[in-house]
């Protein structure tokens, strides 16, 4: 697919993150009840494993007016954002401001040279547009909107990176979602650009293992074993669907060759 690398992966274990200077958004309180804390972490959970860290590490944890907590500024987080922002350049759309790491590794360690952010969050521009924009040294444009309307409409504009972080969590269920995104934002890029998709390589396997747990079901009880997660999944298990119905009353005994089936089936998968 040209413009997108589905097997590239940002979860790649890297430490070269912490030799860049990252400016963070100050913490305090907000108008419209959000706050930003300010937290010290002497160990931390990446990429599900606990690990303890070297020296104490300092993050964001953003929350909304509800206390719930919206985003974070994590290990985990900066080691994605620097994959991501590694293999940026030129001209970069951004959806979704969070809390400004991307940007600031994309010029950092990648080619970027200039920013169109559209965050649809009126808080989340207050809170960090203003540390991200004196931290930058290219021009940065944050804009009022939803990323699926801008990439929709009659813009003529072209980007040399599309970089999307949109979605809450890193959940097999919202590829389908994620990937008309990308097929939207495939069609705003200039020649030789790319699009990025933020944990995109991660929730691909978390769906091949759903799929290696459904095909190592006996064929009969793969249906049962669908609704049996239906409540808890719902569109988990729309998801999964097909991949029953392609190998219905087949028994898998090489995985492998039926995971290969699935990769390809979920990388094209949309919302109809």
């Amino acid at each position: 697919m040209t413009g997108f690398d589905p097997d590239f992966d940002d979860t790649v274990w890297t430490d070269a993150w912490l030799h860049v200077p990252i400016a963070q958004a100050p913490p305090g309180r907000h108008p419209g009840g959000y706050r930003v804390e300010r937290r010290t972490l002497h160990q931390a959970k990446v990429f599900d494993r606990a690990y303890r860290l070297a020296r104490p590490f300092d993050c964001r944890l953003l929350f909304d007016p509800a206390g719930r907590l919206w985003m974070s500024s994590t290990p985990q987080e900066h080691i994605m954002m620097y994959n991501n922002g590694r293999c940026s350049q030129g001209h970069v759309l951004v959806g979704g401001l969070g809390l400004g790491l991307y940007p600031q590794y994309a010029e950092a360690v990648g080619g970027a040279t200039r920013f169109t952010v559209i965050e649809p969050s009126e808080a989340v521009r207050a809170i960090v547009a203003p540390t991200l924009s004196a931290a930058l040294a290219v021009p940065l444009a944050v804009q009022a909107g939803d990323i699926e309307t801008a990439l929709s409409g009659p813009d003529p504009a072209r980007y040399d990176t599309i970089f999307l972080d949109t979605w809450d969590t890193l959940d097999a269920a919202h590829l389908p979602y994620i990937n008309h995104l990308r097929d939207l934002a495939l069609r705003r890029l200039a020649p030789g650009g790319r699009v990025l998709l933020w944990g995109y390589r991660w929730m691909v396997r978390l769906f091949e293992e759903a799929c290696r747990q459904l095909l190592a079901t006996p064929p009969a009880q793969r249906r049962p074993w669908l609704r049996a997660h239906a409540k808890t999944s719902p569109q988990g298990v729309a998801l999964l669907m097909p991949v029953a119905a392609h190998f219905e009353g087949q028994a898998v005994e090489d995985p492998e060759p039926a995971l290969d089936w699935c990769r390809r089936y979920v990388v094209q998968a949309v919302i109809r």
